[in-house]
């Protein structure tokens, strides 16, 4: 019976560790395969990258040594005290920088690099040639990031192939994180048994037990929890790695999983990454020291950070380097150099966003056309029109507005509708709401240029022109909310004046006859052609600014002034999209649909000439603004809200200054928008140059009276005013007898 039973049991047993066997064995096995499957199709995700326009050095351009050489830092070159060799790097001898540019692939095209002499003289970029003493008109420098689109894992990782590596860099971490990592399999006995002791003789976590294969387990499968299940599959999992993949891929894949920091939500992976944050440069750029430092950050990012160790990060360093030292994998000149050199870090922060309101509104429109996970996984491109330099520009403009209101700013190239700036409140860390693209106002007398650009074209057969007297004098009229009278800015009335004189000095009334005469419907109908709004009511008030659009849509409006009389369809403000391989996938078709006569734009803009109107505009001469340049103010009735739209032949930039609460502001346009805009236009000139609206055909040229905008003799303050054919005075005329009266005995 005990035999028997013996024999059951025995029988049982064996049963039971044939099934332990196989379901081990299976178990083992799927986890292979899984593991298998995870390492060689994890991938990396590849955040969407947001590029700024690319920048172009012409002879003629305005421009100091530093900031050229500002420009070239921001761009990731590096400078040397020679003539550069290598792409990326520049030095500055003189009154001259040397560069050699990057390659760079942009959307149908590749930035190629070139070695080029870049004198400044007397704040003026001439005579460029590259090293071999070649004339070069321009070169071009490849765009600047404005930000990365993370997924909700907020990891930032910019994946380096192995052998980009500096070898520094590898044999840093390979010395302190798993000396022997060539010679085992993936559990290192002598190495655990070695940290143990190094630990207890130095009261200290110095060197760490686990081998770079089981640290990479861990990051990509498994949690920090110190048990012993948890330590006994991490070395289960290290073993599968090892023998399915080599000692290069394993590597690698460590090399770019690591974690190494923390930005705000963001966490900095892998040491390509690393390298950007900590020192704003390539991985392949670190110096012996800084590779050293971020080997030293695997064991403790936080403890060992470079930008908070202090001294804790100077000895974790050190350390580093003197383990180094022990495996000969650098001489002792190199090992006392790089102990010399200062820790010094330039953090590039990956959560900030350069131009940020831009950013979020370029994000607002991907988000239609692109999934969040397509954002934040695939790796595209995206290529947009904003010019760093010239938001620079309308930032330090802005940035001297007063204080205590609100702002908003847009910069638009007319042939093109691009948005070359954008500027969406005064502080974008208290507010992200974008005034630029969200807020509508009540535009005010910036609605009058579009007014007489009407009448201009309109009643041209009427003999309607700039020197056409118009009767300023009270007005009522029924409306369908009853009767209006419109009143001028400061409440009176000044008898006859000519058409210039009106829009010059932004007077109310004759604006309102003006419109009158042309037809409420057709200005109405103007304004929603212009896209200002989609269902506009025909009230004389419109005459006077009431309605509401946002800066954005008023500075694609005022580009008409620019672009003979055609507008952009829509803003632009995103160039073309490419996948990860630079394929495109998207690409902006510009479109234009015609809105007034080029010779109507063209008298408008003559008649508001800012450095010829005496009237509202006149201000903009202060700021140095070279070329010609026009603008017009915007104020409302209650002085709840200021515009100025200001224009050159390259340029448009309307400037919005009052309360989100719709305040009183209680002084005009004048002297709180068109200095921001006037700023700007003058850095802007001063950096590109200034240039003259081109002159249209049929166009006539004739002499007027600055201050009265009255033409014939005896004029003692001429300036040549435009007119469409067949609407100019006759030689040697004048207005009238009567309009020479009615001029000196205004009411």
């Amino acid at each position: 019976m005990k035999k028997k039973t013996k024999k059951k049991v025995y029988v049982i047993s064996l049963a039971a560790a044939g099934i332990l066997v196989i379901t081990a064995s299976v178990f083992l096995y799927f986890l292979y395969v899984k593991i298998t499957e995870v390492f060689i199709s994890r991938g990396f995700p590849s955040p969407s990258i947001v590029y700024a326009a690319p920048t172009f050095i012409q002879n003629g351009m305005g421009m100091s040594i530093q900031s050229l050489q500002d420009k070239l830092n921001a761009l990731d070159y590096h400078e040397t005290d020679a003539e550069p060799v290598k792409q990326g790097s520049y030095s500055v001898s003189g009154n001259a920088v040397y560069v050699y540019t990057k390659k760079f692939a942009m959307p149908a095209y590749t930035i190629t690099p070139v070695q080029a002499r870049i004198p400044v003289s007397g704040g003026t970029v001439s005579g460029m040639t590259d090293f071999s003493g070649t004339a070069i008109s321009s070169i071009e420098l490849e765009p600047e990031q404005l930000a990365v689109f993370f997924g909700d894992d907020f990891k930032m990782r910019i994946p380096v192939a192995l052998p980009a590596m500096p070898d520094d860099l590898l044999n840093a971490v390979i010395v302190t994180e798993d000396a022997r990592f060539f010679e085992h399999g993936a559990i290192d006995i002598n190495g655990i048994i070695r940290a143990m002791i190094a630990d207890i003789a130095s009261m200290s976590i110095q060197q760490g037990g686990s081998t770079i294969t089981q640290q990479l387990v861990k990051i990509l499968f498994l949690s920090n929890q110190r048990t012993f299940r948890r330590k006994f599959m991490e070395a289960i999992m290290a073993l599968m790695i090892a023998h399915r993949f080599t000692k290069a891929q394993i590597l690698n894949a460590y090399l770019n999983d690591v974690y190494l920091g923390q930005d705000g939500h963001i966490s900095i992976v892998g040491m390509g990454a690393a390298a950007k944050y900590y020192f704003s440069k390539p991985v392949a750029k670190l110096t012996l020291a800084q590779c050293a430092m971020l080997a030293g950050l695997i064991a403790s990012p936080n403890r060992y950070s470079p930008i908070y160790g202090g001294e804790e990060a100077m000895k974790r360093r050190n350390y580093v380097l003197s383990r180094m030292m022990l495996y000969h994998v650098i001489t002792n000149s190199e090992y006392q150099t790089a102990l010399g050199e200062p820790i010094t870090v330039e953090v590039s922060p990956v959560h900030v966003k350069k131009a940020p309101y831009f950013v979020d509104y370029i994000e607002g429109q991907l988000s239609e056309n692109y999934s969040k996970e397509l954002l934040t996984t695939d790796g595209l491109r995206i290529f947009t029109t904003l010019d760093p330099d010239v938001q620079s520009m309308a930032e330090k403009a802005m940035g001297e507005a007063p204080a205590s209101l609100e702002g908003a700013m847009v910069v638009m190239q007319p042939q093109t509708g691009y948005v070359l700036a954008m500027i969406g409140g005064r502080d974008y860390n208290k507010s992200q709401f974008n005034r630029a693209v969200l807020s509508r106002r009540q535009i005010g007398s910036c609605v009058k240029p579009f007014i007489y650009m009407l009448a201009f074209e309109t009643m041209a057969k009427d003999g309607f022109s700039q020197i056409t007297t118009i009767d300023d004098a009270p007005l009522k009229m029924e409306t369908g909310a009853g009767e209006w009278e419109p009143q001028n800015y400061d409440k009176r009335f000044l008898g006859y004046m000519t058409a210039r004189y009106a829009l010059q000095h932004s007077i109310n009334v004759p604006a309102v006859k003006v419109s009158m005469d042309v037809g409420i419907e057709k200005i109405s109908g103007l304004l929603e052609l212009l896209g200002l709004d989609s269902d506009i009511p025909a009230f004389p008030s419109i005459a006077l600014g009431s309605t509401a659009t946002s800066p954005l849509d008023l500075s694609r409006v005022y580009t008409i002034f620019s672009n003979n009389g055609y507008e952009p369809v829509t803003p632009v403000s995103i160039k073309a999209v490419t996948d990860m391989d630079n394929n495109i996938i998207y690409k902006t078709e510009l479109q234009f649909k015609p809105v007034g006569s080029e010779q109507a734009c063209y008298v408008v803009t003559n008649v508001l000439l800012g450095n010829e109107t005496e009237g509202t505009g006149r201000g903009l001469r202060r700021f140095d603004i070279q070329g010609q340049y026009s603008g017009k103010t915007g104020t409302t009735n209650d002085f709840r809200d200021t515009w100025f739209a200001g224009y050159t032949p390259d340029v448009v930039a309307v400037a919005w200054l009052g309360y989100d609460n719709e305040a009183r502001i209680g002084v005009p346009a004048a002297a709180v928008a068109l200095p921001v805009v006037g700023r700007f236009l003058g850095m802007y000139t001063h950096r590109y140059g200034g240039k003259d609206f081109p002159v249209p055909p049929g166009i006539k040229f004739s002499c007027v009276d600055r201050s009265t905008g009255l033409s014939g003799r005896n004029i003692t303050d001429c300036v040549q005013a435009a007119f469409i054919s067949g609407t100019e005075p006759s030689r040697g005329a004048i207005n009238s007898i009567m309009d020479w009266f009615k001029h000196l005995f205004r009411k």
